[in-house]
């Protein structure tokens, strides 16, 4: 399983403290709740307090990297987009609900259904909106519509999204 590598170095990152904390999202982390969706990369939030800090440690993640290909550090064999706590108030929220899950043998952090919808909603792509269709089986959508209410726009555009998908 090429993304438990990927997850052993991040967790290797973390233990070292390069990493302070991070959590799986995207479709890596919805296989925590429902069939995987082929995908190729790996997205992470990692918490940090300041720009700088984030680039202090993407600097540090490139020193251990295989390499780069655009804006994903190699790891493990696995292109991993990381993406920092400061640029949205609801990455912050994701890192701080997350929840535990197994990838291989390994422990990890992985985002809530709930807050995986919010984030393919931002996304939005075709299969953001397949991944959003499959967790609606394991979602609170109580949650999803406080979530909501937190974290949408003035114009409402992630509930307009989510409308359009029922």
């Amino acid at each position: 399983m090429p993304f438990a590598d990927a997850v052993r170095i991040l967790n290797r990152l973390k233990r070292r403290r390069i990493l302070r904390d991070y959590v799986l999202v995207g479709g890596v982390a919805a296989t925590a709740y429902i069939e995987p969706i082929f995908t190729q990369d790996m997205d992470v939030v990692v918490l940090v307090d300041s720009d700088e800090e984030y680039l202090s440690v993407f600097r540090r993640l490139t020193e251990f990297a295989e390499g780069m290909e655009g804006m994903h550090h190699v790891l493990g064999g696995v292109p991993v987009q990381v993406f920092p706590t400061t640029t949205k108030l609801l990455y912050l929220d994701v890192l701080q609900n997350a929840r535990l899950a197994r990838v291989g043998t390994l422990r990890v952090k992985v985002a809530s259904p709930e807050h995986l919808i919010l984030m393919s909603l931002e996304a939005f792509r075709p299969r953001d909106r397949e991944r959003i269709h499959l967790l609606f089986s394991v979602v609170d959508m109580a949650e999803v519509e406080r979530l909501l209410q937190r974290f949408d726009d003035d114009k409402g555009t992630l509930a307009k999204r989510l409308q359009s998908l029922h």
